[in-house]
C-alpha cells in the first residue's frame, strides 16, 4: 500500500510539492509560535528559576512579580526568626531611570541582593562572561547583560552612569538574563538598589528568600510563615508558576501565540485535505477498478493514509529545519524560541492527525463510490 500510495503521490510532483509546502509551513508555524510563547515564558521567570531559594516571602495580594509593593526590614526579620528557617536574605526588585551616554534616560529593572562576602546569595547574577562578580558589594556597583549593552550605550566593563542621580559602574557583564518587561535588569548589591529606588524608602525589601534549614520540611516552613499577618510564602517552583500564568493570562500573551499555533494547523489542513480530495477526483476510476477486483474498502482507505502520512513525514521534515532558521533569526533581534524534544514529539503528532483528518473527505468518497459505476459510458 504504501507502494501505491507513493505512486499517486508522485505521479503529480507539482501537486505534491504544493502539499509538502503546506505541511512544512503549518509545522514551522507551530513550532514558532509554541517556541516563541516557551521563550517569552523562560525570560518571565528566568530570575526565579535561578535562584537557590526554597521559598520566596512577599506581601499578600501581590499579583505581578516586577510590580511586588514593597515591606520594610520588620518583616523580614519575622521570618528569618520563623522556625526552619536557616537562612534569609533580603531581595528589592523595582523600575528605575538609567542615565545614558547620549544624555537621555533609559528605563532599567533594578534587583537588589544581598551580598556577603565569602557566601553567593540566594538570589545572585549568572552566567558571568566579564569582569568581576565579587565587586558586586562595591557601593555603585552594577552587573548587566550583553544583550542590552546597546540599548544602555555602554561601551565595556568599567563604565560610569547614574540610576536615579546615584552612581553606577558596570563591573561585569552576563549574557541571556533578560526581563519580560524588556527593561534591561540591572543587578546591584542591596544597599545600591535602595540608593536607586529612594521613593521606596530606606528600609525597603520587595521579597526575603529562605533556604530551609536541613531536615526541616519545606511545606511546613512555609505554613509558619503564611500565618504570619499580610505574607505569603511560596514554594520557588509555584513563584515561577504565578509568574507565567500572570503574563500568559493578564496579558493574553498565550491566547495571541496559540491563536496562531492554531491558525498554522488549519493552514495545513486546508491544503492537505484539498490535495488528497482533488488526487482521489482523478484517481477515482482506479479507486473502482480496485474495488471491482475485490480490494477491500479497508485497503483503499490505507492507502489514502499512507498518502496522508507521507505528507505529513515530510512536512515535519522541511518544516523543523525550517523552524531551527527562524529561531536562529530570531536570536539575532534578542527574542528567544524554547525549541524542545518535547515539542517537536508534540508537533510531530499533531501534523500525524491534522493529515489523517485531511484525508476524511478523500475516504468518504472512495467508501461511497460504487465499483460499477467505473465501467458505464
Amino acid at each position: 500500500m504504501w507502494n501505491l500510495a507513493r505512486k499517486l503521490l508522485l505521479h503529480d510532483r507539482l501537486r505534491f510539492a504544493v502539499a509538502i509546502a503546506g505541511v512544512s509551513i503549518s509545522v514551522m508555524l507551530v513550532l514558532v509560535q509554541v517556541g516563541l510563547y516557551y521563550g517569552f515564558m523562560d525570560t518571565a521567570s528566568s530570575l526565579i528559576d535561578a535562584s537557590t531559594a526554597d521559598l520566596w516571602v512577599a506581601k499578600k495580594g501581590n499579583e505581578s512579580f516586577e510590580f511586588a509593593t514593597p515591606f520594610d526590614d520588620r518583616t523580614f526579620y519575622k521570618v528569618a526568626s520563623v522556625p526552619g528557617v536557616a537562612r534569609a536574605e533580603r531581595a528589592l526588585i523595582n523600575f528605575a531611570q538609567c542615565k545614558i551616554a547620549d544624555g537621555g534616560d533609559l528605563g532599567v529593572q533594578v534587583v537588589g541582593v544581598e551580598t556577603i562576602p565569602g557566601r553567593r546569595p540566594l538570589l545572585a547574577p549568572w552566567n558571568v562572561v566579564a569582569g568581576d562578580v565579587r565587586r558586586l558589594a562595591e557601593p555603585g556597583a552594577i552587573i548587566v547583560d550583553r544583550t542590552e549593552v546597546a540599548k544602555l550605550k555602554i561601551d565595556s566593563v568599567g563604565h560610569l552612569t547614574e540610576i536615579s542621580g546615584a552612581r553606577a559602574e558596570v563591573i561585569a557583564l552576563t549574557t541571556g538574563i533578560r526581563s519580560f518587561t524588556t527593561s534591561p535588569i540591572v543587578f546591584a548589591d542591596l544597599r545600591t538598589a535602595r540608593s536607586y529606588l529612594p521613593q521606596l524608602g530606606d528600609e525597603a525589601v520587595t521579597y526575603v528568600l529562605v533556604e530551609v534549614a536541613a531536615g526541616a520540611d519545606v511545606r511546613s516552613v512555609q505554613q509558619r510563615i503564611n500565618a504570619l499577618p499580610h505574607l505569603a510564602a511560596y514554594t520557588t517552583p509555584q513563584m515561577s508558576e504565578r509568574t507565567r500564568s500572570y503574563w500568559s493570562e493578564r496579558t493574553g500573551v498565550g491566547a495571541g501565540f496559540f491563536t496562531t499555533a492554531v491558525l498554522g494547523v488549519i493552514v495545513g489542513f486546508v491544503v492537505v485535505g484539498q490535495i488528497l480530495y482533488s488526487g482521489t477526483l482523478q484517481y477515482l476510476r482506479e479507486y473502482g477498478t480496485l474495488k471491482a477486483m475485490g480490494a477491500k474498502n479497508s485497503a483503499v482507505v490505507r492507502v489514502i493514509l499512507s498518502q496522508a502520512m507521507i505528507s505529513a513525514a515530510l512536512g515535519f521534515a522541511v518544516g523543523a529545519p525550517l523552524a531551527i532558521a527562524m529561531r536562529a533569526a530570531m536570536k539575532g533581534a534578542n527574542l528567544n524560541v524554547a525549541l524542545t524534544p518535547g515539542l517537536y514529539a508534540v508537533t510531530a503528532a499533531i501534523t500525524a492527525a491534522m493529515c489523517a483528518f485531511a484525508a476524511l473527505l478523500s475516504i468518504v468518497k472512495v467508501l461511497r463510490l460504487d465499483p460499477a459505476s467505473v465501467f458505464k459510458g
